[in-house]
């Protein structure tokens, strides 16, 4: 199999699956299908079975150390459950991985499941000396080709455009496959910094056991870290490259394989208050001691972005850039992320008074 880097992720096992008849497979095999291979035919008729929305939902209620908990064993039971099914068909064999630092996290982990669990039946060799031109061919459906196409596109992006991007996110999130949904989700975020949308991207790092502050700016626009300090999603020098020379698993032929990268990297620079400081200081002048401190203890939760977990928010549908914070019972806060380094504070006050709140439910409208 030849490994390719992209956006879209388990294409080298999709095409390592090509040939099998997932037709006939156990239905929890078939159900594995929608994480590695959603385009497989058969994963059509699972998707009542399946619900992507309900998964994301069901998350969204879970802590963080629960949250990687659950995905990790969702994760295992699908490779294993594939990863069986494929080798009663195509019995023992070995799998000869070209360009292996191409190769994406969530291959790389089906491989090693693959590998471990594999009875002995399955050789994995990274790097192997396998013909290039043997290898099983990746094809993008036409779906597949347009995220990667919007994604890697400099240029701006229209609604519709943006709201296919987030779609696709929240399917492969449903699914599983966290790695692809943070990669669209960053993609969304640099044209749409609605707080949802952070939300999610911090809910996809917990669930891959990243550090939740991440940095949300385009490359380019990134501190650059210290010498030896990696993102904790990539791939850096401190977690070894995978090893050339044909070694295969655990064998003494090659190098080790990589992992998910090196330490927590740079921290994160915070947003920044661009304006509505004279708002809160007139509210501040007839305010209790008690809610000026809840305001400005919540302040802090969004200057170091983690307001979305330690308080309730709400979204102004009407204005996709606004959302409250619930501080108290009848305490507000709305801000406006103005871009992903800059917040604005709208209003502060009590629920009866904020504009855009629902009196008889206490949501936003």
């Amino acid at each position: 199999m030849r490994a390719e880097s992209g956006v879209i992720g388990f294409l080298p096992v999709r095409a390592l699956l090509g040939a099998a008849d997932t037709a006939v497979w156990p239905r929890p095999a078939r159900a594995g299908l929608r994480l590695v291979a959603p385009e497989d035919p058969v994963c059509a008729a699972l998707v009542d079975l399946l619900d992507e929305e309900d998964h994301v939902d069901a998350a969204r209620r879970q802590p963080p150390d629960r949250l990687v908990l659950i995905h990790r064993e969702r994760l295992t039971r699908s490779f294993l459950e594939v990863g069986r099914a494929w080798l009663e068909q195509v019995g023992p064999c070995r799998i000869d991985v070209i360009d292996p630092h191409l190769l994406d996290d969530g291959s790389q982990a089906f491989l090693d499941t693959l590998a471990d669990q594999g009875e002995g039946r399955v050789d994995v060799c990274w790097g192997g000396f396998a013909d290039a031109r043997d290898a099983a061919p990746v094809e993008l459906t036409p779906r597949e080709r347009r995220i990667e196409r919007l994604v890697g596109f400099g240029g701006r992006l229209t609604d519709e455009e943006v709201d296919f991007l987030h779609e696709q996110a929240v399917a492969y999130l449903g699914a599983g496959d966290g790695w692809t949904a943070e990669r669209i989700l960053r993609a969304v975020l640099r044209r749409r910094a609605a707080p949802l949308l952070l939300s999610e991207l911090r809910m996809v790092r917990a669930m891959l056991g990243r550090p939740l502050d991440v940095d949300l700016r385009p490359p380019g626009l990134r501190r650059q870290p210290g010498p030896g300090a990696t993102d904790g999603g990539s791939r850096g020098s401190g977690g070894g490259s995978r090893g050339g020379g044909g070694g295969s698993r655990g064998g003494g032929g090659g190098g080790g394989r990589s992992g998910s990268g090196g330490g927590g990297g740079t921290k994160p620079l915070g947003l920044r208050l661009g304006s509505g400081w004279d708002l809160l200081e007139r509210w501040s002048g007839a305010a209790h001691q008690i809610e000026r401190n809840a305001v400005h203890k919540a302040l802090f939760a969004v200057v170091d972005r983690s307001v979305f977990t330690a308080y309730e928010t709400l979204e102004d549908a009407a204005r996709p850039r606004e959302f409250f914070v619930r501080l108290r019972e009848d305490l507000v806060l709305k801000l406006r992320v103005r871009d992903l380094d800059v917040f604005e504070i709208v209003y502060v006050g009590s629920v009866g008074e904020a504009p855009g709140i629902d009196l008889g439910t206490g949501r936003a409208v």
